[in-house]
């Protein structure tokens, strides 16, 4: 081939490849961007080193070399880009502005998910949940996944259940499915000073409410949480949560205790007695019971408003011995029966307005007075901290209260005392002991570390070491 036939075929080729490019420019951007880069790489690479012998004139060969960049470009154009998108649920939310923060744009997706009843529990109940997607570079959602609100505790499961909804689109419509999984147990710790009331101190230290009530509950016969507290009194916990894809879905049982209250030192840590669920429950560190036959009030918190002895009735305007308290409370608060026993009355008295009387073993009986509701019923048995009526303002009363009354063996007694007539519940079996310390080894430990108690920490793990050793 002559040169000037080589040059009039460069030419028509290079022609050719103006309209190809020109007609794919965008597709091979990337590709002639690399060449170009390779080219200054290699251009870069050649240095002048000195005079040169004047070369030979060039001879030319024209060979086809086959090529693939347009089929490769073609395909790389043409396939389908997956986005993926997660989006929090908001308490605003509707399916449809979910998806579209999820970058669902396709319309007729949006009008068939909107109409769905299981996408609209998906933005049902509790804000914050994590929902993600996969979307299509045209806005087609191809796949979804997100936890549903609710949580469950089927008997005997180990841990509470949530569900997760996945949906899938296929050419034979979408593909709904919920399966239940087990949230995942952590455990936490807190520690808090009291300053106004316990609840504020509980708040401050981020304890959530029920773990909060847990621990009113563990102490309540041994602290009024509304008449013993002091600024400075202290406690620290150990807990239970539950959490699914980095959420906390629910605070679970208090595992361990401290409250120093007024100089007094009390610990519980519970006890999952297997193979004995009679011997579950809270202890002392050594294994002794917390439990006692009486707690120290009928109500979550009160104020004593007229106590024990002499004083002028308030109705009547007579001097009288008054044989109980009076305790301040909204109306409607639940009244607990501080003992197991059974309901020997529930009806109208005169002065008490609505009462029910409770007996309970040993000689001992309780009244709650002025009452607005009844939980129980004559004859009833019930169990101790169990509701048996709701506080109110009936009968010889100048406001809500509740009046309270202690009896022993038919004397009443002042119900401030109630816990010198309350003696101690059965420690740990025996024969239940090497379990008891085996499984409380982990939340003593962190309990003492929470505390800041090096000596109890110290204990702790001598105890789990001569257990091993």
């Amino acid at each position: 081939m002559s040169f000037v036939e080589f040059k009039q075929s460069a030419a028509r080729r290079g022609q050719e490849l103006t309209v190809w490019l020109h007609q794919r420019h965008k597709r091979v951007l990337a590709v002639v961007g690399g060449s170009l880069l390779l080219t200054s790489a290699a251009a870069f690479a050649l240095a002048y080193d000195g005079p040169q012998a004047h070369p030979p004139a060039p001879s030319w060969v024209s060979v086809a070399v086959p090529s693939t960049a347009p089929q490769q470009a073609d395909a790389l154009s043409n396939a389908e880009q997956v986005v993926y998108t997660t989006a929090h649920v908001r308490a605003s939310d509707t399916v449809e502005s979910l998806l579209r923060r999820l970058q669902v744009t396709d319309p007729q997706q949006l009008r068939e998910l909107s109409a769905r009843a299981d996408l609209r529990e998906l933005v049902s109940g509790d804000p914050g949940r994590v929902v993600s997607a996969q979307v299509s570079n045209l806005g087609e959602l191809q796949s979804l996944h997100g936890r549903l609100p609710g949580l469950s505790r089927p008997a005997g499961a180990a841990a509470p259940l949530f569900r997760e909804l996945s949906v899938r689109a296929t050419p034979q419509g979408w593909e709904v499915n919920t399966v239940s999984r087990p949230a995942q147990p952590e455990l936490r710790v807190a520690s808090g000073v009291v300053k106004s009331s316990f609840f504020a101190a509980a708040d401050e230290a981020g304890l959530p409410h029920a773990v909060a009530s847990q621990l009113i509950d563990v102490f309540a016969t041994q602290i009024n949480f509304r008449r013993s507290l002091r600024p400075g009194d202290r406690f620290s916990v150990v807990y239970r949560v539950y959490q699914a894809q980095g959420q906390t879905l629910a605070a679970g049982r208090l595992l361990s205790a401290q409250f120093v209250n007024q100089g007094h030192d009390y610990q519980a840590v519970w006890f999952d007695a297997r193979g004995d669920a009679k011997a579950s429950g809270y202890y002392a560190p050594d294994g002794d019971s917390l439990s006692r036959a009486f707690l120290l009030s009928p109500l979550p918190y009160d104020r004593i408003t007229s106590g024990w002895g002499w004083r002028e009735n308030p109705v009547m305007h007579f001097h009288e011995f008054h044989k109980g308290i009076d305790l301040a409370i909204p109306v409607g608060t639940p009244v607990k029966t501080i003992a197991d026993g059974r309901v020997v009355y529930a009806g109208w008295g005169t002065g008490y307005g609505k009462y029910v009387k409770v007996d309970h073993p040993g000689g001992f009986a309780t009244i709650y007075a002025h009452l607005s509701a009844f939980k129980v019923h004559v004859g009833e048995t019930v169990k101790q901290g169990e509701v048996v009526a709701l506080s109110g303002n009936t009968g010889w009363s100048t406001g809500p209260h509740l009046y309270f009354q202690f009896f022993v063996h038919g004397t009443p007694v002042n119900p401030l005392t109630i816990a010198q007539y309350s003696p101690k519940g059965t420690p740990v079996p025996a024969a239940l002991r090497a379990q008891f310390f085996a499984q409380t080894t982990e939340p003593r430990r962190l309990l003492a570390l929470a505390s800041g108690d090096t000596a109890v920490a110290s204990a702790a793990v001598a105890t789990k070491d001569a257990r091993h050793g």
